[in-house]
């Protein structure tokens, strides 16, 4: 289970921007972190979880409408009822020029890929699920290690 990885890939719509330019506020990065953890949860014990909240929290690149990015997320470590997450925002496609339009005011789209991907993001975040909630794997991927530490 330590070392699974979920990712969720999203194309940051309109309504994600939140600034002039089509920025989109760091608080939807977070908020995507929030469905990576609750899949992580579910996956290894069954459970939607509650999210404690976030040690550390780092945006290291903007991110704007148009953008594809990648979410990921991993257990770091295991207690009794909480997990300790990692967490990652991956720019791995954008817009080619946010600005340009054309003559009717439609704007282009043209896209290209992110290569290498832009880490946008990083954070560490706790979760929790109650002893009598915890139902053990539903997902054969995280049995392996998660099983022993049941027994």
């Amino acid at each position: 289970m330590v070392g699974e990885k979920v990712t969720l890939h999203v194309m940051m719509k309109a309504s994600d921007g939140h600034y002039v330019g089509g920025l989109v506020n760091g608080a939807r990065i977070v908020n995507m972190w929030g469905d990576v953890g609750t899949e992580l949860m579910v996956r290894v014990d069954g459970d939607i979880s509650l999210f404690l909240g976030y040690d550390e929290i780092n945006f290291t690149a903007p991110v704007y409408v148009g953008d594809f990015m990648e979410y990921t997320g991993w257990i770091e470590k295991v207690g009794n009822t909480s997990y300790t997450c990692k967490f990652e925002a991956w720019k791995v496609a954008t817009m080619c020029d946010r600005t340009d339009m054309d003559m009717t005011g439609v704007e282009h789209t043209a896209a290209t890929a992110c290569v290498p991907p832009v880490l946008c993001g990083t954070a560490t975040g706790s979760l929790y699920i109650a002893k009598k909630d915890q139902r053990g794997e539903t997902d054969p991927a995280f049995v392996h290690e998660h099983a022993a530490k049941k027994a």
